[in-house]
């Protein structure tokens, strides 16, 4: 009963003495099965091609930041994805290995809009990885555009490319002489407009009738109903994907005019959920769209408003206050500066942000808990395998209580630390501390940077000043502390290649751990003249700005983009927000990673560094910098971008019973 299957080079490749016995073996199975689908990723099957259905399109897989990453600085990590090229002549008999749902998921439905409706393959629509990972709220979109692709697959098979000049790059329309399909792109720090031509120039033919348009992606909105032969002008935001219908027979989707929207649950027989979207303090007037007489109640944010089904309109207030500037902007350029005195602190704070957890691990915590059981249950038949717990690629394995789990430096793939690594632990917040044991076991034991030398240990609480402690390293390592300080980050100067356990104690009693944090391959950071090796400091040059933000939409963040080339860890950004040290616990290309399947990309260009932007530092003044390590380049521009996700709509939601 396979419908299925696929060879893929991460087994095998097919010897030539052996592809006789293929090629029989796909005879006797297409006679059981004649229209079993047959995958092949990356494999020389010779003579033995022809039985194929399908091969890997331009041999690319698509596990973000692992196979497939940004070339350029952008505002999310999945630029490289959204700019693949489509599909010689159109080719359906390909397959492109789907949307990677396993890491940097944001923005995975500009993904898949492209995958599902402008490649629109044989296998369209298709998921790469682990779908469990994404938050509860997401799989209504996920659903959304499944659905839409499924009740309308039969003429999604018909496409044809739309002129690049009028439509950029890779621009597809699909469907029939009566309804289509568009999907543009725009790869750009800035938004850009196309406009669509009503006309044979998308595939409209046979018809004088009106045309609708609405948009789809990334969120819905009638635009309007037009005449045939008419020019409609769509604005795509910054690197996104846009979907849009455009059809002269009728479109029987739910909608509502007069505002953006999303359908959160169209199931038959069940009440349509939507939410209603506008910009902080907004107030629209909205109408349904389409013929709905089965539904005898109308609820907005649960009051009663039934009139909307007598075809006269209602007014929505959205909550908040209006927006005096654009959600998504440039912000400034960043200028060469000296090295600022606190360039230690600066570095500290964007290598104690970030983490070096399995990508796997990165998506789970950014997305949080579910309350969907088969989610859940997923979830843990993937974290809680023994395949996954002995890769030891998960830094709450060192303050889990349990020997029989590690946090370690993976080298499946060669050693992935930056200048021979550091442990660094946050304990969350200010704690009192006066004894710290890490337990390796008998093998993995830190090691100094010389001989017979002591492992240097350093403590701040603030990421500005630093008390130096020296200790000798063992199978287990204990460091005492004054237990008057208050700290919060302690690093030394190199790693162990296995932590079973880190315990903290005070006053002989153990701490609670629940938010302490570990990372193991960023490099150590040398001060001037302190070791002979670095002579001039680990950091030889920085440039930087600074500006004040007067309102912070919500859901909104800071790309510094470095546009250029800065070297392979060549250079690294962090804030102060009124000389508070904020680092960036994001970045594209991602951070070094404790590997689960295979090791992250490296580049030596276009690093973009992301920084979430909290509430309490409206009206702050915030200085970006940029440090750049010895021996890195100083080719690249550095500019600093605000932009939010998803966009910062306020909601309020409709229900029609």
């Amino acid at each position: 009963h396979f419908a299925l299957f696929k060879f893929d080079a991460v087994c095998s490749y097919l010897r030539e003495s052996k592809q006789d016995a293929f090629i029989n073996m796909m005879q006797q199975c297409r006679n059981y099965s004649p229209d079993l689908i047959l995958l092949t990723h990356r494999i020389d099957l010779g003579k033995g091609a022809p039985y194929a259905t399908t091969t890997l399109f331009n041999g690319e897989e698509t596990y973000i930041d692992v196979h497939m990453a940004n070339t350029q600085t952008a505002s999310h990590h999945r630029a490289g994805a959204i700019s693949r090229t489509g599909v010689p002549g159109l080719n359906r008999m390909v397959e492109d290995c789907g949307v990677c749902i396993s890491s940097c998921l944001d923005f995975w439905d500009d993904d898949l809009v492209l995958q599902a409706f402008n490649r629109s393959l044989t296998l369209s629509p298709e998921i790469y990885g682990n779908p469990w990972l994404l938050r509860d709220d997401e799989y209504a979109k996920l659903a959304r555009l499944f659905n839409l692709h499924k009740k309308y697959g039969d003429i999604l098979a018909n496409g044809k490319v739309l002129p690049t000049d009028e439509y950029g790059e890779n621009a597809v329309s699909r469907g029939n002489g009566a309804t289509r399909f568009i999907t543009l792109r725009n790869v750009s720090w800035s938004p850009k407009s196309y406009t669509i031509k009503l006309d044979s120039t998308i595939g409209l033919i046979n018809s004088n009738n009106p045309v609708e348009v609405r948009q789809i992606h990334p969120s819905e909105k009638i635009i309007g109903i037009f005449k045939k032969d008419d020019k409609v002008n769509i604005e795509v935001l910054p690197f996104r994907s846009s979907l849009l219908i455009v059809s002269s027979a009728p479109i029987t989707e739910p909608g509502v005019t007069g505002v953006d929207y999303e359908v959160v649950k169209n199931v038959p027989g069940k009440p349509i959920e939507i939410n209603l979207l506008a910009m902080p303090g907004q107030k629209r007037t909205i109408k349904i769209a389409g013929n709905f007489k089965q539904y005898k109640t109308a609820l907005l944010n649960g009051k009663l408003v039934n009139t909307l089904f007598s075809e006269k309109s209602v007014s929505v207030q959205f909550p908040g206050t209006p927006l005096l500037k654009d959600w998504h902007r440039k912000i400034t350029d960043l200028k060469p500066i000296p090295v600022p005195a606190d360039v230690e602190g600066l570095y500290e704070a964007t290598c104690f942000a970030a983490d070096n957890n399995a990508l796997e691990v990165r998506s789970l915590l950014r997305s949080g808990p579910t309350k969907i059981p088969e989610v859940q249950a997923a979830r843990d038949a993937f974290f809680k395998h023994p395949i996954f717990t002995e890769r030891g690629v998960w830094d709450k394995n060192a303050f889990d209580g349990n020997l029989q789990t590690a946090f370690a430096t993976n080298r499946r793939y060669g050693n992935l630390r930056i200048n021979g690594g550091a442990l660094r632990l946050d304990l969350g917040k200010l704690t009192k501390i006066d004894k710290l044991v890490i337990k390796m076991g008998d093998t993995y034991g830190m090691q100094p940077l010389n001989k017979d030398e002591s492992v240097k240990t350093s403590i701040s609480a603030d990421l500005k000043n630093w008390k130096y402690v020296s200790l000798l390293a063992d199978s287990t390592m204990t460091l005492s502390l004054d237990k008057e300080d208050s700290i919060r980050y302690i690093r030394f100067n190199s790693v162990p290649d296995k932590i079973l356990e880190i315990e903290g104690y005070y006053k002989g009693k153990m701490l609670d751990r629940s938010n302490w944090r570990a990372s193991n391959l960023f490099a150590p950071y040398f001060p001037v003249g302190t070791v002979p090796f670095y002579p001039k400091g680990t950091i030889d040059k920085a440039w930087g700005n600074s500006f004040v933000l007067n309102e912070v939409p919500e859901g909104s963040y800071l790309c510094v983009a470095l546009n250029g080339e800065h070297g392979v860890e060549g250079a690294y950004a962090a804030l102060r927000v009124d000389g508070k040290l904020i680092g960036a616990p994001d970045r594209s290309i991602s951070y070094p990673s404790n590997t689960w399947e295979y090791s992250v990309k490296g580049t030596d260009r276009n690093y973009t560094y992301y920084f979430p932007l909290t509430p309490d530092m409206k009206g702050k003044k915030i200085d970006a910098v940029v440090v750049g390590m010895l021996g890195g380049k100083s080719n690249f521009k550095a500019e600093v971008w605000i932009t939010a996700y998803p966009v910062p709509y306020k909601k309020q939601k409709l229900i029609l019973e």
